[in-house]
């Protein structure tokens, strides 16, 4: 299984339940998909470098995991339809 690292930044104003939705909703995806949540680091809400979706701020969390290759496009797709999230990117680290 290949490791990877993935930033996204929810939406400054959902509640702190919301949140947590999210991340449920996000672990139990890796775990339907045989993949392998290593760390979750919450870097907290920051001041964003330019507009998006008429948001200054939002609220950053980077998670590091494992899985095989295909849960790439399901991890996407989850955040792509998921409209709490503003912005995201996925890499694969360097063995």
């Amino acid at each position: 299984m290949a490791a990877y690292e993935s930033m996204f930044i929810l939406q400054p104003e959902l509640e702190s339940e919301a949140e947590a939705e999210v991340l449920d909703n996000l672990q139990a995806l890796f775990q339907k998909l045989g993949g392998e949540v290593r760390k979750i680091d919450d870097w907290g809400k920051k001041k964003l470098a330019y507009e998006i979706n008429k948001f200054s701020e939002g609220h950053y969390y980077v998670i590091q995991f494992s899985g095989p290759p295909n849960i790439i496009p399901e991890l996407e797709h989850f955040f792509r339809v998921n409209d709490a999230v503003i912005r995201f990117i996925i890499v694969r680290e360097d063995e």
